[in-house]
Parts: structure tokens; sequence; C-alpha cells
């Protein structure tokens, strides 16, 4: 079948996307303990929510191609992020509103007890003009049905049309909901709406760079939440220049809102994630007792693709939990994941050999002395190391290489490094710095790695197993609510 951008998926499809995900489980580059999509592209992390015992886990996936073409939401849950269900596609393009599109969106649980999902249709007129609509849903795991509600159109007259991502948050008794925007005069901002009880109010729109101005021309995939007493709130600033100098990366900053809806920033914004394979970061709306975290480990301004991805692309970060240390939000990966450590390896030398890809680094009392890792096989590696207190990432010598995509040097200069754990997978792999101060995410391919050499004196090389998935290749049925 030949496929177009904005083709429609059907039931029909699915034996074809069978294919395509037989073929990525035996591509080497198959992340193991990292999320993607059944087949084709994964993106943004969408309607995080833990509801009825288990976690949700919504993705952007486009199931027939590895490019960002027509978006659908694939949907895992799992209740220990370690044992999976792929429970098939939920959201699909499927009428006048999403056609073009199921972009990203937010779930949360309402006052009824129901899960409830925001999201943006995307609509194009042609190749550069379009528009969008807010629209509500609600999943019916049980008899795979999807319900869905339109809310409101994009204001053209403001905007251009790039008004996406939806999450909605209570405060003080109120619902709000914050979406990313461009307005004519191509500036990023934040949209804010309240629910008055029967439809949604536009409010404002807030400058989020305001007083640390970014020149930004879009803002997308904005994020809210509360710790320790202390607000806060990300997106994604878009700017025009090259991925090696920050076009795409995502900030975030204190902030305290009042009943007016002032936005006062307490903090200039700061990066989340400092590596370029980060973006459209997204918290569970409803676990009060930790804030977790979730990611695209790529990014919307870098596209690799070895000649081995023909069916699949892309993939989510591992789950984070974000915690406030020294007015800074550190993150570590959450607790859960050390059950997927199966022992610690034994050296031969400096030389440790791991099996299947995966493998744990951690280092300690490193006092920002030098140090080198090599994840390598064979001839082929990347290296990170301290030098002269410079932290470096060389991803000059893989087996693919894409210096616009994947910059092979990454000079990230004075970590003052103490403490660094590393978790790797097939072709991407997390970095934490003391005790979660910094977080990297990194896209690597080498074939068949199975080899770490490091001089770091006080080290743990440990190895780690996969997660676990039960597998459903079906197609929810998609409908507009009756009025």
């Amino acid at each position: 079948m030949k496929w177009e951008k904005y083709s429609l998926i059907n039931e029909s499809h699915l034996e074809l996307f069978k294919q395509y995900h037989d073929k990525k489980e035996k591509d080497w580059y198959n992340n193991q303990f990292h999320l993607s999509g059944y087949a084709g592209s994964t993106n943004d992390p969408n309607g995080l929510v833990f509801y009825r015992g288990q976690y949700f886990v919504f993705m952007q996936n486009c199931p027939f191609s590895i490019e960002h073409w027509n978006k659908s939401w694939g949907l895992y849950t799992t209740k220990d992020f370690i044992n999976y269900t792929y429970e098939g596609l939920t959201l699909i393009p499927s009428n006048d509103y999403d056609k073009n599109g199921v972009f990203s969106g937010s779930a949360r649980v309402n006052s009824k007890g129901e899960m409830e999902i925001y999201y943006t249709g995307n609509v194009k007129f042609n190749d550069i003009d379009r528009t969008s609509y807010t629209l509500r849903a609600f999943i019916d795991l049980k008899e795979k049905i999807v319900t869905k509600e339109l809310l409101f159109e994009c204001d053209l007259k403001k905007y251009t049309g790039h008004f996406r991502d939806p999450i909605v948050f209570e405060k003080n008794n109120k619902l709000f909901m914050l979406n990313g925007a461009q307005t004519l005069n191509k500036e990023g901002v934040l949209n804010v709406y309240e629910f008055n009880g029967n439809s949604w109010e536009f409010k404002k729109d807030i400058l989020i760079d305001e007083g640390d101005e970014q020149n930004s021309y879009m803002v997308e995939c904005p994020n809210y939440f509360a710790i320790d007493g202390k607000e806060y709130i990300f997106s994604c600033l878009e700017q025009e220049t090259s991925l090696k100098e920050g076009s795409h990366f995502v900030k975030y900053r204190e902030v305290e809102i009042d009943n007016d809806l002032n936005f006062n920033f307490k903090t200039n914004l700061r990066k989340i994630d400092l590596g370029f394979d980060f973006y459209a970061p997204q918290i569970f709306s409803n676990t009060q007792d930790r804030i977790i975290m979730l990611g695209w480990l790529g990014n919307s301004k870098s596209n690799p693709f070895p000649e081995e991805l023909t069916t699949w692309s892309n993939h989510l970060t591992i789950p984070r939990e974000l915690f406030v240390k020294n007015d800074y939000l550190y993150q570590l990966p959450i607790k859960e994941l050390e059950n997927l450590r199966l022992g610690e390896i034994s050296s031969n030398k400096d030389s440790y050999e791991y099996k299947n890809g995966l493998v744990e680094i951690i280092g300690e009392n490193i006092s920002n002395k030098d140090f080198e890792i090599k994840i390598q096989s064979n001839d082929k590696f990347i290296s990170l190391r301290n030098e002269n207190s410079n932290f470096i990432i060389d991803r000059s010598k893989m087996d693919f290489n894409d210096e616009e995509n994947l910059p092979s040097i990454i000079n990230l200069n004075n970590l003052d490094i103490d403490k660094i754990r590393i978790l790797v997978d097939r072709s991407c792999l997390e970095i934490f710095i003391n005790d979660g101060q910094f977080a990297i995410s990194l896209r690597f391919f080498i074939k068949n790695h199975n080899t770490i050499i490091t001089d770091l004196e006080n080290k743990k090389i440990i190895q780690l197993d996969s997660n676990k998935y039960i597998w459903n290749n079906i197609m929810f049925k998609n409908q507009m609510m009756e009025r």
C-alpha cells in the first residue's frame, strides 16, 4: 500500500501493522525498556494518568510510517512500570475535527470518577494553512470504544492555527487549561482557558519567557504541577536555529498563579534535560505522592534514520521522579526500575561485558576528576568523559552518524560531577548526574554493543533485563458524542 502523510487507518490495516511490528522486534536498535509504538513512529507521551489501579501511558504514534505523519494515540497500561500491556490504537483520526492528526493532550480523573482526555485535533487547509480544535474524549477499555466531543476551535483571528497540546489542571476548586500557541506575529505564548461550569472561556495569553526572553516562534506541550508547596510550569520552546545551537529545548520555571490568573515567575527558565534528544515531557496528572514524568527521547528538530529503521522510529524516556532540591528540580529513574537489575558484572581489568545491549553504570566519589566511559562493540563506540572539568559526549565513532540530527560532539562544560548513573538500552541511554541534579538523554546507534571500558575508580556495572509486554494489535472504535 502507498501511504500518504494524512492517510486514514482502519482495521483492515492491522495485519500490515503486525508485519511492521514483527520486523521491529527483530531489529537490534529496538529498545527493550523504553516504550515505543507497536509499529511506526513515536513521539510525545500523552494522557498520563493513574486510573483504577493502573498507570495509563498514551503516546503519539503513526503506525504506518517512520516519519511523523498522521498521528493516533497508542496506549500502554502497567501496574509496576516493568510489565506492560499494549492495549492498541485508541484515539485515531476519525472526524472533521481531527482528520489530519490526533495531536497531543492530557488526561485526568474527574469528580465522577471518569477518565477524561483532552487533545488537539489537527486540520490542514493546504500545505501551509491550518486550524486546530480542542476536543474531549472518553475511553471504554472493556468495549474498545472512544467517544469524542468538540469543545472549541482555535481563534484564527489571534493565532496561526498552531494551537495545541491541552493540559487541564485544578487549582482552588477551579479547572484551567493550558495550550501552547503561536500568535499571528509568530510569537510563542501559553494560552489559558477556564471552565465556567458549562464551557471553556478564554482568559489570557502568557509569555512563559517573560523577563527571560527566548525569541521563540512557538510554544508547545505545556505542563503545570505543584510539588512541596511550589508551582511549576514547563514547555517546549522552538527557536529559529540549528539543533546543535539549541533550537528545541524544554524549559521550566517556578511560578505563583493567583486567583486572577496572574503568573508571577519566581525563577528564570531552566532546562529540564541537557541532551538534544529530549522533548514534550508530561507528568502523571494524579499521582500526588510523587511527580512522575515521561518524555519523548527524541526531538522534532531531529530525525535520524539508520537504514535498519524501516518499520519503526523513536521511543519515550524511562519514567522519572521529580523532586525539589536547592530550589531546583531534580530527577531520577523511578524506584521500580531497580527491578530490572539482574546482577553486578565482574571486570576483566577495566572492561565489562554485558548481554542484550542492556546495562547500568554507577560511579561515585568522582570529585569532578577526569574519567572516561566507553560503550562499544569492536571498533565502534561512544565516549562519555570528564576532561579538565568539562563533560563531553562523543558520538563520532558509531555505526550510523548524522551530524545534523545527531551532533557528534556535545560539550556540556563543567557539571562538577561527583556521582553519575547511566541506564543503557539498545539505541538510547539516560544519564543522571549528582543524584539527579542534571539529566541527559541521548540516542546512539552501535550494533551489538556489549562492552563497557572505564577508568572510573568507584563503580558498579549492572546487567539489566528488559520490560515484559503483552501485545494487543487492535484498533478502538472512534465515535462522536451524540448531542
